[in-house]
């Protein structure tokens, strides 16, 4: 199949945490100049984002429909003659309230905004999408079919490498479906305890549920701060 070379690039704490108090401590902090580092470094053609996380980028903003006074379509949109860096984000129902089809994040550059929808995303916020100039694509009926959108993403953005960056619901979909060629996981050395956070892989009963998945170890870098970059590759990779 024709799809990107999909790495998941995940900082964590030392038990599986991506968010949450440990986050806060000063050697998580110097570490995420090293994670931000090796993003910068694998020069990807776009970053997908779960919507859970998304919501957090943009402060919970909700769209805001209006009556349709034009046909959204039923297809896949794309917005203009954009190239990468895109911001992709998984928005299986259409609850993300866009802006504008740009989108700039923590002194990243700015990068033109892709949604990846189901069906069962309403036409109204199809044509919410269309009118900011935010592309889509359609994968899967009413749960995301991982394989339909990375090779959409593919043919339709020219995408050859994308780093998948949480959270933790998106990157087992992904990761069981076979679509996760390598993790880049960069270790902080804190905990902090708590329960109820984001993990690196997050099973949702009847949505993503899968097997467990083995990979074969590429590389080991320690970073300063005692933080570790562990580089793996799946070996369910198709």
């Amino acid at each position: 199949m024709n799809k990107p070379y999909v790495i998941c690039h995940i900082l964590s704490s030392l038990d599986g945490k991506i968010n949450g108090p440990f986050m806060e401590a000063e050697t998580t902090k110097a570490i995420g100049a090293e994670y931000r580092k090796l993003r910068e470094e694998m020069e990807a053609d776009a970053w997908l984002y779960g919507t859970t996380t998304v919501k957090e980028f943009i402060n919970f903003r909700k769209p805001v429909l209006e009556p349709l006074d034009f046909e959204a379509g039923d297809g896949d949109f794309v917005s203009g003659d954009w190239t990468n860096p895109y911001f992709v984000c998984i928005d299986a129902k259409g609850e993300l309230g866009w802006e504008a089809g740009r989108f700039a994040n923590k002194g990243r550059p700015e990068a033109h905004v892709i949604e990846i929808l189901t069906e069962a995303a309403p036409a109204a916020y199809r044509a919410y999408l269309r009118k900011r100039g935010v592309s889509y694509i359609i994968a899967g009926k009413a749960d995301l079919d991982c394989k339909m959108a990375m090779e959409k993403l593919y043919s339709l953005f020219a995408i050859k490498k994308l780093l998948i960056c949480g959270g933790g619901a998106a990157d087992w979909s992904f990761l069981q479906e076979g679509m996760v060629n390598e993790l880049s996981l960069v270790l902080s050395p804190v905990t902090d305890g708590s329960s109820g956070r984001a993990e690196v892989f997050k099973q949702i009963d009847g949505v993503n549920e899968g097997s467990p998945v083995e990979f074969e170890l590429k590389s080991v870098k320690q970073l300063e701060n005692s933080g570790l970059h562990l580089n793996y590759l799946a070996k369910n990779a198709k």
